[in-house]
């Protein structure tokens, strides 16, 4: 018997970790339309998503495990949240007058394309100085703000995603190793985290994934010149890594048997 409730314990907690996906994904995009100027009845309908998700959190009947599971989750989210309000102040603080500032959102610190790499490029950004300044400094910012951090860092990581448009790439432009927006993002993202491991921040201590989104999650439409151009970002998110809080509360409860 004791076999088969270890067994569910693996899965205990799962609709806690899709309910708080989406409260963590809920506060970054209140914070995005508000910053990209959504009307206010736009900001209303996701702020009453958000308060939904965030009592689904503390339901009453819950298991000592799932209670545990809703702690850590709550916690680390609070945590990301500190840590990108950190980089930002950092951020702020470091950048000179001539480096463009990013965007930021709950956890996510935003940088339009237009900021790293010229039309088509990946990796531009190595060959301009203000470019390199930007990431060098965002790179710096992670390093430091993820080292206060403490013990709960070993439940964070950090998501580097590469966004475009939705126009194809024109066909001049295309290339056997970037034929469509899905290889143009994910190569801008790993560019991305590339520079970085080369400051020191590599992707194995600091936790780094990099992913190419294409047009799949816009933050405008695609209609417009202004749409299209934010559209066109990179976004570096620090988030709970879910799997480390599962293998953590899993460690916990075998040497507590």
């Amino acid at each position: 018997m004791e076999e088969g409730r270890s067994g569910v314990n693996i899965w205990i907690g799962f609709t806690d970790l899709f309910v708080g996906l989406m409260l963590f994904t809920l506060m970054g995009l209140t914070v995005i339309l508000q910053q990209y100027g959504r009307s206010p009845q736009e900001v209303q309908v996701l702020a009453e998503d958000l308060r939904i998700a965030q009592e689904a959190l503390h339901q009453p009947g819950r298991s000592p495990e799932e209670v545990r599971f809703s702690k850590e989750l709550t916690q680390t989210m609070n945590e990301a949240t500190a840590i990108t309000k950190s980089i930002r102040e950092d951020l702020e603080k470091r950048l000179p007058g001539d480096v463009p500032s990013p965007l930021y959102a709950e956890t996510e610190i935003i940088i339009p394309s237009a900021a790293l790499f010229r039309s088509f490029g990946f990796d531009d950004f190595l060959d301009e100085e203000s470019k390199k300044k930007l990431l060098a400094a965002i790179g710096e910012a992670l390093r430091e703000s993820l080292g206060g951090a403490g013990e709960r860092r070993q439940f964070l990581r950090i998501v580097v995603e590469g966004h475009t448009d939705s126009d194809p790439i024109k066909a001049e432009a295309v290339t056997r190793e970037i034929p469509t927006n899905w290889e143009l993002s994910a190569r801008r993202a790993t560019g991305v985290l590339r520079f970085f491991e080369q400051l020191g921040v590599t992707a194995k201590e600091y936790k780094i994934v990099a992913m190419g989104l294409a047009d799949t999650v816009p933050a405008a439409g695609n209609d417009t010149d202004k749409g299209k151009a934010e559209n066109r970002r990179i976004v570096i998110r620090v988030e709970p890594d879910i799997r480390a809080i599962q293998t953590y509360l899993k460690r916990l409860r075998e040497t507590s048997r």
